[in-house]
Order: structure tokens, then C-alpha cells, then sequence
């Protein structure tokens, strides 16, 4: 039977009542699922099938299509739908092609249904052998970001995105939406997609089984220019597209060569963007390694010449983490690390490794699958030295991927292609024993890389999960000691949310969550993380504190019993414990009419955690109340020190950053009651109407010398700027909010930009205020 084209495919389609039944066959594919998504977004049933059952398959089940496990002519013969769509993977006996042939029902393949859906809206479509996925995903992530409420199909799950596929309804009045879409030339079929726009990352020796050489890849990717109507942004560092569309009318380059159109310049946690000799600023990235940043400058290339403004774009960008099998880290629990990568290209490869080992310190231990014995035989020679910056390196078999193997061409052939350049390599042959050859050496500190596009994540997973269980039975069994060696009256648990427990609303989890109900128990605490060498911090009231995704490793001790908030007045002295409530102590200090103490009102914090910070407000600080204090340091033992020698600085204590603070006698001075509270009034009166009321951590950074932060941070017109959920107030620019949903990262992202700014424009280096505490990646437990 004859395939149909796009254009008659979206005729049938257009054509069919409403509800009528589309049928995929390999619906369990990231492709073909993103399909079934597209269609039922458009009011059409989906039915099909696949051999086993995954994640993909059980959204589609959700959603109320009908994919049934197995593949069986019965499903198509009953539904008789008006199409039926099939993957390239499957092959042409296929018991419901066979049928679909036998009934006259038009059967096509994916990409010629995805190209006929694409041009109903505005495409903009990203291709290249490397990179779609991540650079597609992360232009439909900044195109949602902007408000543009695109339509997408990316080839993998994408954890920020509601799912890989959606097509978005005209809003009218306006344009159609756009349609971001990773075209796939692995098949022939890049001359399917007509588009508006067009993202060009690299022309490479790949799908070497579909094309005769690097002349025909070309030929394809010419006859996929020819249909884009619009802007084409091509890597200029890559010399086959240099070579394809220098000369096009309208089109713009990227990359790191000093004659790229859009030039991207790396540093620390994203890449600046210099265009037409001037900057467009720093876009904070939180993918790393030199593809990535340049993949993600295509992105702001292409909204750029769409006429987004450089800042919001980078504020869009920011918060993208990436898309499933891209670099993802599927365990980080501080003594080991597992990322699973679909990278099975040699300059995949090599870029991978090359950007894991440039992240992190430590041993990295690589797991390959070799993907198709045609691309293993015409690459053997690239293959053998992409490795190079591996310490360990395992290779599986080949990954068939329906091929008929090719006589000669083995995983074993790989191997010792691979030894020939002198690096050592072990051989096992099957995935699921990788598991146990990788656990025999992995060493804390090590990363472990899984790289291929075949069923090597199956082992990715499986050893992440064997590491995840080892952990959580040891930290069960710390728990149960810690547990025993304190008194019933202690509070102790695991994996405590801190966003819970900061004014800033964010943070991941505390391994240990500690509240002693005495000094004693205190003391007993502090000698067991000592005696086990295990890391604790000491947790206020949770104000001018940053708690970081990952949360805090070890135990965290917060002074919130009974005991430690105590208040007692003795004539003008105030004695009290670390943790009792700054309000409450300014409460309690007009309630007795003693001044001096009313700046403490507003202020989100304890007794304990403002001695550490050395706090102030309203032009009062903590430290010219204070008397003495009574402090444990970190063997358990309790001293007692006048304030007098003590040292305090501006925004901190040095004694307390290495000791715990018990409590401390303030001194007030008798006074009027009316006076107290009218002065009480006026500082809370300034504090709500100069002060946001949306959750924070107050003010983020310290004053420099010429001018306070928020004044500057004003001037340099930042008040509003916003990633994800967090923003720099318009009420007060030293402070950032948490809007709702906001995370650490958000945060830290937001900070970045406003000390870039200040550095850039003003030559001033902003210091953090708020504490920074915790690590970035969580630790997931069993």
C-alpha cells in the first residue's frame, strides 16, 4: 500500500468525524506516545499497541486511550480507525500492519503524522544528529516560560514540561502557537517538515545504515533547508553546516568562534551571549558542559530573532534541569553518584565525559552498550579513544536494535579496539551483570556514568537503587542508635522537610531532624556526631537562612524545646534561652517597660540564631543588648563569657560560628510603657509598609560601603526580575521572594544574576547576607 504525505495525512484527518479512532502501532515509544498525546489534545480516540508495558504507555492509559500489550490485528479489526501510525522500529510482518493492508487503512509512519500535525501551527523545529532532545526540550521549557504556550514534541520525558507532547489551542485573537519539534533525520524524512524556523546543531558520520556516506547526510539536510521559510540558526562551528548555510539569506550563527552571529562565552554556572559586538547578558544555565551551553545558545539565538528580550529569556532558561536520559542523575547521596545518558555516538560520548569529569571531582567509573552493529563497524576508530577520561570502563554487547547482526562486529570487537589505545576495559556481556562488576569497585567519591540508547538504563536504575536501599539501611540503623541514646522528651526523625522550618518556604530534607530537651541531651548529641564523625548544623527559627535542594546531610539540631525558650526577668536584666523568639522577648521587655529592646519586634528569628548573625533592625543590634552568654562548644562542654570578650561584627559573631549559643542576658533600660509601644508601633508600621509579606529570608545581601543593596539594586532597575518561583521584591530589592513553588535554585540563580549585574555595571561585589547552607542534589531513599 502506498504511504501517504503529510499533506494527505492531515487531510484524512481533517476529513474523519469527530472522534474517530487513530491507531499506533510501538505506542510505548517516546515518539509514537508523544503522537497519541497530540492527538487526543485534538479530540481524536487513540488506540494501539506494544510489546510490554512502560511509563509512556501508562500515561496514554490515564488519558483513556486503548493500547494493548501484545501485538494483535484483533484491537485494529474491532476499532476500524481512520489511520494507523507506526514506529520505524517495528518491523513490516507486523501482524497489524499486515492487517491494517488487508483492511485499505492508510498506514504511515511517525514521522510523516508528526510532520502533518506541525504544519498546522507555526514550527519551529531543532535537528542535528546530536543534541534534539535537550535543545528542543529546552525551547518548548523557555517558549512555556515566556508565555507563549507553545505546542511540543520532544523524544523524552521532560520532567518540567506537563508531558513530552501537548498541542496547544489557538487563542484567538493572535497567531497560532508554535510548534516546537525535534525532527528526526535518522530515516529519510527531514524534507517531511515544513517549517517557520529552524534550529541546525551539527551534520556527523551518524545512521550509517540508512545513508551512504557524509555526502548523502548532506543531501538530506539541503533538502530540509529548502523548507524552511524563515529564520535558519546553525552551528558555526561545525564546518558541514558553515558549508550548507553561510550563504542563506537570513540565517545566523552560534557557537564559540569569535565570527559566530550569536558568540557564546562560558563561565561559572551559565555562558554570556555577545551579539553584534555587544553583550545580552548572562544567561544562567543549570546543564553543564561546553555542548550544552552552546546547544543552549542556539535556544536564545532563535528567541532572540523571534523578539523576546534578552533578560526575560535568560530568566526563562534558568530554571530548565533537562530531559530524561539527558545527563541525569538518578542518585547523588554523598558518597556516590549514578548518571544514566542515551549518549552511543563517539562525540556524544566523548562530550559527556569530558563534561561529567569538568563537574565533578572524583573517580569516574563508565558503562557503555554499544547501539547497532553498523554504526559499532563504520565508527570503531572514532569509538576506540572516546573513553579517554574515564578511570574504569565496562562494555556491554551490542544493542540490536532490530539490526541483523553483522559478521565480526561484536562488543568484544569494540573492546579491544578500545585496548589497542591503551586504555583498560572490561568486557561483560550483559547489562544486568554490570551491576554487580561496577558495585565491586565503586570507591566514595566515584560517579558512575551509564552511556547508550539501548536497555543499558535498566542497569543505570537498578544500580541506583541497590545504592539508594545500602543507604537507607544504614541511615535506619543510625537513627535507631541516635534514637536510644537520648531521652524519651527529644524529638528525632528522619528526613525532615526544611522548607517547612525556614521563612523562605524552600530546601530539601535533613537526614536528621534533632530537638533536645535539655542540655544534657544536647551535650549527648554533639558527642555522638563526634564520636561518628557525622556533620550537624544548628537551626534557628529558620530567617535569613537558604536551605539548598538537596537539604543538609547529618543531623540538624534546632533549640525549639520548651526549655531552651525560656524568659526570665531579674530587675533590667532579661535572661534567656537560644530559643526563645525575638517578638516574644520584646514583648516581654515592655510588658515590664524596659526599652532598648523594641527593634527585636519584627524581626523572624531567635535569640540563639540573631547572637550567631549578631542581628539588626531599625539601627539596633543584638550584640549592644547583650550582657553575656552562656554557649556548648562541640565536645559537649558548657561556658559561660561577657559580652565584653566577645567579638561581634557586622552581621556575625565568630565564637558562635563554631560554638552553640545556650542563651544570653540582655539589658534594658526602665521606661515609660507609652513611649515602649509607641516606639514599637513606628518600627513595625516601617517594617510592613518597606517590607514585602511574601515569604522570605529578609535581606539577602550585605550593604557594601557606598551605597545600601537595595538602593542599588533598584537603580539597577532589577526590582520584579524573576526565575521560576522567586523574585526580587518591588517592595524592597534586598529582599527575594518566594511567589509560590519557588526552590533553592531559583534563589541561588536569582542571586547570581543581581551580583553579576552589580559586578558588571557598577563594579561593586555584593556579599550574601542570608547563610547558604545544605548541598544541590537530594538524596532519595528506598
Amino acid at each position: 500500500m502506498k504511504s501517504l504525505t503529510p499533506g494527505e495525512a492531515d487531510a484524512v484527518l481533517t476529513g474523519a468525524k469527530a472522534g474517530s479512532c487513530v491507531y499506533l502501532v510501538g505506542a510505548g515509544g517516546c515518539g509514537v506516545s508523544g503522537l497519541a498525546h497530540l492527538l487526543l489534545d485534538l479530540g481524536f480516540a487513540v488506540a494501539g499497541s506494544d510489546a510490554v508495558e512502560n511509563e509512556e504507555i501508562r500515561q496514554l492509559w490515564l488519558r483513556g486511550a486503548e493500547i494493548q500489550i501484545g501485538h494483535d490485528a484483533g484491537l485494529l479489526q474491532g476499532r476500524r480507525p481512520v489511520l494507523v501510525v507506526y514506529s520505524p522500529a517495528v518491523r513490516p510482518d507486523n501482524p497489524e500492519l499486515i492487517a491494517a493492508r488487508e483492511l485499505a487503512i492508510p498506514a504511515i509512519r511517525r514521522s510523516i503524522l508528526l510532520a502533518a500535525l506541525f504544519s498546522r501551527q507555526r514550527g519551529l523545529a531543532v535537528t542535528g544528529m546530536h543534541g534534539k532532545t535537550t535543545t528542543s526540550a529546552l525551547l518548548a521549557f523557555s517558549l512555556e516560560g515566556l508565555g507563549a504556550n507553545p505546542s511540543f514534541a520532544i523524544g523524552a520525558r521532560v520532567a518540567q514540561l506537563p508531558r513530552h507532547a501537548r498541542f496547544s489551542a489557538r487563542s484567538d485573537p493572535g497567531p497560532s502557537p508554535f510548534f516546537v519539534i525535534e525532527a528526526d533525520e535518522s530515516d529519510g524524512t527531514l524534507h517531511d517538515f515544513i517549517s517557520g524556523h529552524a534550529i541546525l546543531l551539527n551534520i556527523d558520520l551518524e545512521h550509517l545504515d540508512h545513508y551512504d556516506g557524509i555526502k548523502a547526510i548532506r543531501a538530506e539536510f539541503v533538502s530540509f533547508l529548502a523548507g524552511v521559510a524563515g529564520r535558519v540558526v546553525y552551528c558555526g562551528d561545525d564546518q558541514n553546516l558553515v558549508e550548507l548555510c553561510a550563504d542563506r539569506v537570513g540565517a545566523v550563527s552560534f557557537g564559540f568562534g569569535i565570527n559566530a552571529d550569536y558568540r557564546c562565552e562560558p563561565g561559572q554556572g551559565g555562558f554570556t551571549v555577545w551579539h553584534l559586538g555587544e553583550s545580552l547578558g548572562f544567561f544562567p544555565l543549570r546543564l553543564y558542559g561546553r555542548q550544552n551551553y552552546s546547544n543552549a545558545t542556539a535556544v536564545v539565538a532563535l528567541l532572540h530573532g523571534l523578539g523576546y528580550a534578552s533578560q526575560k529569556i535568560a530568566y526563562a532558561i534558568a530554571p530548565f534541569v533537562g530531559a530524561a536520559r539527558r545527563q541525569e542523575e538518578l542518585l547523588t547521596d554523598g558518597r556516590f553518584r549514578v548518571i544514566d545518558d542515551y549518549g552511543h555516538h563517539p562525540r556524544e560520548i566523548a562530550a559527556t565525559v569530558a563534561a561529567v569529569k569538568e563537574r565533578w571531582r572524583g573517580r569516574l567509573l563508565v558503562a557503555f552498550q554499544p547501539h547497532r552493529f553498523s554504526r559499532t563497524q563504520h565508527l570503531l576508530a572514532e569509538f576506540a579513544p572516546c573513553f579517554c577520561g574515564a578511570d574504569r570502563l565496562w562494555l556491554t554487547e551490542i544493542y540490536a536494535a532490530s539490526e541483523t547482526p553483522i559478521a565480526g562486529v561484536t562488543g568484544q570487537t569494540l573492546a579491544q579496539a578500545v585496548r589497542a589505545t591503551g586504555q583498560s576495559v572490561d568486557f561483560v556481556e550483559t547489562p544486568d551483570r554490570l551491576c554487580d562488576a561496577i558495585r565491586s569497585e565503586l570507591c566514595p567519591g566515584d560517579t558512575v556514568l551509564f552511556l547508550g540508547a539501548g536497555d543499558i538504563t535498566q542497569a543505570a536504575h537498578k544500580l541506583a537503587a541497590e545504592l539508594r536501599n545500602e543507604m537507607t539501611a544504614s541511615l535506619d540503623s543510625l537513627f535507631q542508635e541516635l534514637r536510644s541514646g537520648l531521652s524519651p522528651d527529644c524529638i528525632v526523625r528522619c528526613d525532615e522537610l526544611l522548607s517547612k522550618r525556614t521563612t523562605l518556604r524552600v530546601g530539601g530534607t535533613a537526614d536528621f531532624y534533632v530537638e533536645p530537651s535539655s542540655e544534657e541531651d544536647l551535650s549527648v548529641l554533639l558527642k555522638f556526631c563526634s564520636r561518628r564523625a557525622i556533620p550537624f548544623f544548628t537551626l534557628g527559627r529558620g530567617s535569613n537562612l537558604l536551605v539548598r535542594d538537596g537539604g543538609i546531610r547529618g543531623v540538624v539540631i534546632c533549640l525549639a524545646h520548651p526549655i531552651f525558650s525560656r524568659i526570665e526577668i531579674i530587675g533590667d536584666r532579661l535572661h534567656c534561652g537560644a530559643g526563645a523568639k525575638l517578638k516574644a522577648v520584646s514583648v516581654e521587655a515592655r510588658r515590664r517597660n524596659l526599652t532598648g529592646l523594641e527593634f527585636l519586634e519584627g524581626i523572624p528569628g531567635s535569640i540563639g540564631g540573631s547572637l550567631r548573625m549578631n542581628a539588626g533592625a531599625m539601627g539596633g543590634w543584638i550584640f549592644e543588648t547583650v550582657e553575656s552568654l552562656r554557649f556548648m562548644d562541640h565536645d559537649g562542654n558548657i561556658h559561660e563569657r561577657k559580652a565584653s570578650a566577645v567579638e561581634a561584627q557586622y552581621r556575625g559573631c565568630p565564637l558562635l560560628k563554631t560554638n552553640i549559643a545556650l542563651g544570653a542576658v540582655l539589658k534594658g533600660t526602665a521606661a515609660d510603657s507609652e513611649s515602649i509601644a509607641g516606639r514599637m508601633n513606628a518600627f513595625n508600621k516601617k517594617r510592613w509598609e518597606s517590607q514585602p509579606a511574601q515569604p522570605s529570608a529578609g535581606c539577602v545581601f550585605k550593604n557594601p560601603p557606598a551605597i545600601p543593596a537595595g538602593r542599588l539594586i533598584d537603580e539597577l532597575g532589577l526590582k520584579g526580575t524573576r526565575i521560576g518561583g522567586a523574585m526580587v521584591s518591588d517592595v524592597h530589592g534586598n529582599f527575594i521572594v518566594n511567589l509560590g513553588g519557588a526552590t533553592a535554585r531559583d534563589v541561588l540563580d536569582l542571586i547570581e544574576v543581581v551580583r553579576r549585574k552589580a559586578r558588571e555595571e557598577r563594579g561593586i561585589e555584593l556579599g550574601t547576607e542570608v547563610e547558604i547552607v545544605g548541598v544541590d542534589e537530594p538524596r532519595r531513599r528506598g
